[in-house]
């Protein structure tokens, strides 16, 4: 039986130093797009070393992402490529991460997509993508980074993008459907997982001016960023640098506590929309 006594100021841990991910490894997947270089440079700037994945197709944003990290916190940096819906590419850039940093400690779990037309209409092929990417290839990463974690006997915490779509049916079918599984899936897996010392969460974002946002540019009067803003109880949508410290903090020893969790970041728009 665990003993256990009342902690004064004096016997508590650093709080400063709990938050500090210096001697870990990090890993984010969908690191060519916004939130996932933020993260990157976030872990990079907390001591971590850190591996950023995406599709060999955004080969060229993760090199300039890397380079940008390395030059702004001189931290050690590099990445891989690889298709997170398919298992054998997903082993293969685990296998590559780990010989290029030794191990994996931290994950963001965070490679996903939005596809137009999203109803009930949608071709066929388009929801399997849809699924196979978000969530199937967040299950793949979830699993195959856990399985090293517990293999190499330190524990670890995997954080899940999901989206307040998963939480509210404010999107399409296909997308909502997704990331409402990817917050049952992580929460499973952190049962699951508990007793390697292996911690699940996910966030779900609101309105973010992320990389799936970059299409529409960056024009603050666009009608589509005014009606994220006008939907949102804060005013307004959420800049990157707000989606990087609740994974910050999940990824922390601060967090050590807390796990199979749901994080929701959206500015008030979940709570708003519920009924009462």
């Amino acid at each position: 039986m665990a003993k256990y006594h009342v902690q004064e100021i004096k016997e508590l841990s650093s709080f400063k130093k709990m938050f500090s991910l210096e001697n870990k490894v990090a890993l984010v997947t969908g690191a060519g797009g916004g939130i996932g270089r933020s993260t990157a440079a976030g872990f990079a700037e907390m001591g971590a070393r850190v591996v950023l994945m995406d599709i060999p197709q955004m080969e060229v944003a993760l090199k300039k992402n890397v380079q940008a990290i390395k030059e702004r916190y001189e931290a050690e940096v590099d990445y891989v490529t690889g298709d997170v819906s398919k298992p054998d590419s997903v082993d293969a850039f685990l296998e590559q991460a780990v010989e290029k940093m030794g191990t994996i400690d931290i994950v963001h779990n965070n490679a996903g997509v939005g596809l137009q037309p999203d109803n009930a209409r949608q071709p066929y092929e388009a929801w399997c993508k849809e699924v196979n990417i978000n969530l199937t290839g967040a299950f793949l990463v979830a699993r195959g980074c856990a399985e090293i974690m517990k293999k190499h006997g330190h524990g670890g915490s995997i954080i899940t993008t999901a989206s307040m779509s998963g939480i509210i049916v404010n999107s399409g079918v296909a997308y909502a459907s997704t990331k409402a599984g990817v917050n049952h899936m992580s929460n499973s897996l952190g049962i699951e997982y508990a007793k390697d010392g292996i911690r699940f969460n996910s966030v779900c974002y609101g309105y973010i001016l992320s990389g799936l946002h970059e299409k529409f540019g960056f024009d603050e009067t666009d009608p589509v960023y005014d009606g994220m803003g006008k939907a949102t109880p804060l005013g307004r949508i959420a800049f990157l640098e707000e989606a990087v410290g609740p994974v910050l903090y999940l990824a922390s020893d601060l967090a050590s506590f807390q796990t199979s969790s749901t994080v929701v970041v959206d500015g008030g728009v979940c709570m708003d929309r519920m009924p009462g």
